[in-house]
């Protein structure tokens, strides 16, 4: 008697435990033994805007914070006990590529990916990566300012001529890419108008209220676009730029909620931010 009341309560625990499924799933949707979501890998870009906005007073430097900041996230997820099966990636790049030999090299450098390195390797990687990137990014705007060659950054044409879906996407990961920019968005190569939308946001295009930016493609559903350090010269025009900046993603299937336009702010604001989306 006492063996069956034993069975029977054995098989009472195996159906509640079905019935409850404290078991969650992860994005193959299976579920994971310890009942925790299982993550997706990170692939984190950040589009840096070479423009004549880094020789505006602290951009550089504030430029420099932000990706420190990210630098120690990325290898805060990806210095774990799973490192050796961590497929993070990060990298710091600009479109058009700068016109320099010099620069080109130090750019090359500006990008991690973990499932390149082998064993000790990998954590000797994310533990120095901060100080180069940190380094040669500094070298890179030290030699940019002392060309002077200001052509513009094309970070309309990389949307709508779908580099960002080349450089930027990976299935199966978390897609995150983040813009470092003053708004402004032009480049001499791409000077498109069609009605009140254009390929480019001047101080001009601002003051007509109902401008807008040409939306030429879709299919950005996966991506998490963050721009951040916009900067107005008329500080009235900041709603102005950021309703151009924000339609101009949502036209494109950027989701509202993996989206960010952030008026440049008090560094510690700025952070805050960039925490609140890296949750």
């Amino acid at each position: 008697m006492k063996t069956k009341l034993i069975k029977a309560a054995i098989c009472l625990c195996m159906v509640l435990v079905g019935c409850t499924g404290t078991g969650q799933k992860n994005d193959n949707g299976n579920s994971s033994p310890s009942g925790t979501p299982v993550s997706k890998p990170l692939n984190i870009s950040i589009y840096i805007d070479l423009s004549d906005r880094i020789k505006q007073p602290q951009q550089v430097e504030r430029d420099l914070a932000i990706v420190d900041y990210l630098t120690d996230y990325f290898r805060q997820e990806t210095l774990t006990p799973k490192i050796l099966k961590s497929k993070n990636n990060m990298k710091v790049f600009f479109s058009p590529a700068p016109d320099s030999p010099d620069i080109s090299m130090l750019a090359d450098s500006l990008c991690v990916d973990i499932t390149k390195y082998q064993g000790v390797e990998k954590k000797n990687t994310l533990l120095a990566m901060k100080t180069r990137f940190h380094t040669n990014l500094q070298s890179i705007y030290e030699k940019t300012i002392k060309q002077g060659k200001w052509v513009g950054c094309d970070i309309w044409d990389f949307f709508s001529n779908k580099d960002v879906d080349r450089l930027c996407i990976r299935s199966g990961f978390r897609n995150i890419l983040i813009i470092l920019t003053d708004g402004y968005l032009y480049h001499k190569g791409d000077m498109l108008k069609e009605g009140n939308a254009y390929s480019y946001v001047l101080p001009q295009t601002l003051e007509n209220p109902n401008s807008s930016l040409i939306v030429k493609r879709t299919g950005l559903d996966s991506l998490e676009v963050r721009i951040l350090e916009i900067n107005p010269k008329d500080i009235k025009k900041q709603p102005k730029m950021v309703e151009v900046l924000e339609n101009w993603l949502k036209g494109m299937g950027v989701k509202a909620e993996n989206m960010t336009v952030y008026h440049t702010d008090l560094p510690t604001h700025t952070r805050t931010v960039i925490e609140n989306f890296l949750r």
